[in-house]
């Protein structure tokens, strides 16, 4: 009897560990509310972009990824934005969905919960601009990568239909002479320093092309 007490205890304890990580606030690496704020939201390959402010200067960037998350994780998470308290980006960047194809979540589902994101920052970020990251190949996950293609060609066939969604293809450039370059980590999946140069110039040129000039001038470009 004492033992299923016990057990009953530490179940109940790390199921209520459980449910405050999962209802927690996004993780942000920068205090306060910025006019020129960018978030950018997704899994470990968000987290450990550890140079995100230097190379996205003069952008007051706010690094908002959770470490191997998936949608699973990062959906609950996002829904507790509350603007009084964190104020608006003037965009989000996003980076989802490669956790969940290396965990073998179908595609189909995967897009069902990027429908769920939009929905999110409809209601709590009505006109905030999205730039949908591609998922990346990776020499640690090629098995992977026709899901990660389909995944991508899916993502460009839903963005046209939401408000203010955007694509960003970091795909493309990480790739030399049809071969991946040497832009990763000793692990084979996440970037190295060479690697997270790559997705800022991606991210800028998006940015450049979707954010309003005179946002750019003030925000975007050194003085």
């Amino acid at each position: 009897m004492l033992l299923l007490v016990v057990a009953l205890i530490f179940t109940g304890r790390a199921l209520y560990n459980r449910y405050r990580t999962v209802h927690a606030p996004l993780p942000d690496d920068r205090v306060g509310q910025q006019d020129c704020a960018l978030w950018f939201v997704g899994s470990s390959s968000i987290h450990r972009w550890t140079s995100l402010q230097q190379d996205m200067a003069p952008w007051a960037t706010h690094n908002r990824g959770i470490n191997s998350a998936t949608l699973s994780d990062i959906l609950p998470r996002f829904a507790t934005i509350d603007t009084s308290e964190e104020g608006r980006p003037r965009a989000l960047i996003v980076y989802v969905g490669e956790n969940d194809i290396a965990s073998g979540v179908p595609v189909r589902k995967v897009m069902r919960q990027i429908a769920t994101l939009f929905d999110l920052r409809d209601r709590l970020l009505p006109g905030v601009p999205v730039l949908l990251l591609s998922a990346k190949p990776s020499p640690g996950r090629l098995k992977f990568l026709g899901e990660q293609r389909l995944l991508n060609a899916a993502v460009q066939n839903f963005l046209p239909h939401m408000r203010s969604a955007y694509y960003g293809d970091i795909t493309t450039p990480l790739f030399v002479d049809g071969k991946l370059g040497d832009n990763y980590q000793p692990d084979g999946v996440h970037m190295n320093a060479q690697g997270y140069r790559i997705w800022a110039q991606v991210v800028r040129q998006r940015l450049d092309a979707i954010l309003p000039q005179p946002l750019i001038q003030r925000c975007g470009q050194a003085g």
